[in-house]
């Protein structure tokens, strides 16, 4: 698990067209998994789909693992936004998607620090 670095992170994604956040996603379903200590989200298995779908999976992805992350947030004492899968699903939905996955690599780099 590592800290990510939001600007560079979006940087990246912009510079390469989205390309970036495909790897982005895969990286942050990883250690949403490792914080977990269970195989929940499964980062291939939602990449792949979110690519054979041609992005309608990233819509539950969005949702999902803002969720996952909210439970961890929990569990280790921290403040939760009970609206927070809510927000990032409606960024996604309206191609803001990049600003869902910035705020779900905050939330991760806070559990991280913790």
């Amino acid at each position: 698990m590592q800290r990510r670095d939001l600007v560079t992170a979006i940087l990246l994604t912009v510079v390469t067209c989205g390309i970036y956040s495909l790897f982005w996603m895969f990286q942050m379903g990883n250690d949403i998994a490792t914080l977990r200590g269970d195989d929940q989200p499964k980062p291939t298995t939602d990449l792949v789909l979110t690519l054979i779908t041609c992005g309608l999976w990233y819509f539950v992805v969005s949702y999902r693992w803002a969720q996952l992350l909210n439970e961890v947030a929990e569990q280790r004492g921290k403040r939760v936004d009970s609206n927070f899968p809510v927000l990032c699903l409606v960024l996604a939905f309206f191609s803001y998607g990049i600003v869902g996955l910035a705020l779900m690599q905050n939330t991760l780099n806070d559990l991280i620090d913790a």
